[in-house]
C-alpha cells in the first residue's frame, strides 16, 4: 500500500491511494493540474486513475472531477452526493458513478470499502475505511462531531486521515462572520483541534501506526497551536504529522501487505 494526501485545507483536497496496482483518488478537490503534476511522479497520467471516492458535494473536494469525465472514470458516491455533484456540474454525468449506501460494506478489485456517514453541512457527508487484507485505511474529515460510527472506525484504521479544523480561539478572534463561525463550530460543521486530540487519545498505538492531521484552517488554525495540544496525547503523538494547509503534500507513506 502507498499514500499520500496531495493537498488538505479548506482550499482543497485530494489524496493518493495505490493498492495491488490500482489507483485511486480520495476526493478531487484540487485543480485538475494539480492531480496532473502529482501524477507525473507517480510515471501516471489522469486516465490511469482507476477510481475515485468521493466524501461530499463541495467544491474543495470535488473541483476537478468533470476532468476525469473524458476518460469515464468510476466515481463512487452516495446518491445524494453524486446528484448534488451532477446538478452543479454537468458534465460529470458523463462519469462512470457507482452508488452506494452508507455504512453497506462493498468491495472494489478486493478492497473492502466501508462508508460511513460524517455529519456536515452537506447532502449526505461520508468517511471511509479501505480494508486491503486487514490493512484499514481509514478517511474521516468534514464531521462537526466525533460520532460513534467515527470513533469506531478510527479505533480499527491503521492509518488513518483525521480532521483538525480550528482553533477555537482562533475562530471567534478571526474577522469571519458570525453565521460562518457558527457554522463552523456547530454539530454539522467541523472538527476543533480539541476533539481531534480527545480521538487521538482513545487510541491503541499497537493497532496505528501513522496518523495525518488534515483540513486545517488557514486563518483560523496553525501547527503550533496543533504541536502544543500534541503533548498531552502521549506516545500516539510520535505517529502524527501535521499536513500543512498552504498547498503542500503529505510525506508518502508505505505498508507492506
Amino acid at each position: 500500500m502507498f499514500f499520500q494526501i496531495i493537498e488538505t485545507s479548506s482550499a482543497g483536497n485530494c489524496a493518493f491511494l495505490r493498492h495491488n496496482g490500482l489507483n485511486m483518488l480520495i476526493d478531487a478537490g484540487v485543480g485538475i493540474r494539480k492531480i496532473e503534476a502529482y501524477l507525473k511522479t507517480q510515471n501516471l497520467l489522469p486516465k490511469d486513475i482507476d477510481a475515485i471516492f468521493i466524501t461530499h458535494e463541495h467544491i474543495d473536494h470535488c473541483r476537478a472531477l468533470k476532468s476525469f469525465a473524458k476518460y469515464q472514470t468510476r466515481v463512487f458516491a452516495n446518491r445524494l452526493t453524486s446528484e448534488s455533484v451532477c446538478y452543479a456540474e454537468k458534465d460529470t454525468k458523463k462519469l462512470k458513478w457507482n452508488i452506494f449506501e452508507n455504512g453497506t460494506e462493498f468491495d472494489f478489485e478486493g478492497i473492502t470499502i466501508t462508508p460511513f456517514s460524517t455529519p456536515h453541512d452537506s447532502s449526505d457527508s461520508v468517511g471511509y475505511s479501505f480494508n486491503m487484507k486487514g490493512t484499514r485505511l481509514v478517511w474521516m474529515t468534514d464531521l462537526g462531531k466525533l460520532t460513534f460510527s467515527a470513533i469506531d472506525h478510527a479505533k480499527l484504521a491503521k492509518v488513518l486521515v483525521l480532521e483538525s479544523n480550528y482553533c477555537p480561539s482562533m475562530l471567534e478572534n478571526s474577522s469571519r462572520p458570525y453565521s460562518l463561525k457558527s457554522r463552523i463550530k456547530g454539530s454539522h460543521g467541523h472538527l476543533s483541534n480539541f476533539d481531534a486530540m480527545s480521538l487521538l487519545q482513545k487510541l491503541n498505538c499497537e493497532c496505528v501506526e501513522k496518523v495525518f492531521l488534515a483540513h486545517i484552517s488557514r486563518e483560523c488554525n496553525s501547527i503550533e497551536r496543533i504541536k502544543e495540544l500534541l503533548q498531552d496525547t502521549g506516545e500516539i503523538s510520535q505517529r502524527v504529522e501535521i499536513v500543512s494547509p498552504f498547498s503542500e503534500a503529505s510525506c508518502p507513506f508505505k505498508l507492506p501487505l
